[in-house]
């Protein structure tokens, strides 16, 4: 796993250094939601606020990629009743190819996908006793995913841009014997472009 996180930022890396494109750097922040999917389980969320850095390069007016690093923090109080509180940090490396449908000078849409490397940098359990980390020698759950998805946006002016996606991850994070658990992201960003 850590083979493809350093491939996927050095294509991501070679993407942005090598393109000889029009440029649109980004900087944004929105809601979001990590969904836990767990087979035979009912579904599991957080809620927090991610920040998002990207790059966009155009090739043609319809047609264009971007990569970028997305932050995001994410809790809750009482993790489904079991009186224990739950904060999480990941850091995604998002890799999308775009696709634009211009309206006007003003205001055009545009269609996202592709993949987003991602890595828990801090998750703890709050209890009574105190704080513990999820992930320690005896946790059953891996810090890394890899995230595919997608979803639309649009463009106002040249300096407001407005998206809202999905991933959905394609690793199975928990190491439990048989069972197989899935994190997925939805989130509604609004960024500045610079």
């Amino acid at each position: 796993m850590k083979n493809s996180l350093i491939i996927t930022l050095a294509a991501a890396a070679m993407m942005l250094v090598g393109a000889n494109a029009a440029a649109q750097v980004s900087f944004g922040f929105g809601p979001a939601t990590r969904l836990y999917l767990q087979k035979g389980q009912d579904v599991k969320y957080t809620v927090g606020v991610q920040v998002c850095f990207e790059d966009s390069r155009r090739v043609s007016d319809n047609f264009g990629y971007s990569a970028g690093v997305d932050f995001g923090t994410y809790g809750k109080k009482d993790y489904y009743g079991t009186g224990v509180g739950l904060s999480e940090m990941y850091v995604e490396i998002p890799v999308r190819a775009k696709l634009y449908i211009p309206f006007s000078d003003e205001f055009q849409l545009f269609f996202f996908g592709g993949p987003a490397p991602s890595v828990c940098i801090g998750s703890h359990r709050v209890t009574d006793a105190g704080k513990t980390s999820w992930f320690g020698e005896s946790s059953n759950y891996s810090r890394f995913d890899v995230m595919a998805g997608g979803g639309l946006g649009m463009e106002l002016g040249e300096c407001v841009k407005i998206a809202v996606g999905y991933d959905h991850g394609l690793l199975n994070r928990y190491r439990g014997e048989g069972i197989k658990g899935y994190s997925s992201v939805a989130k509604f960003s609004v960024a500045y472009m610079f």
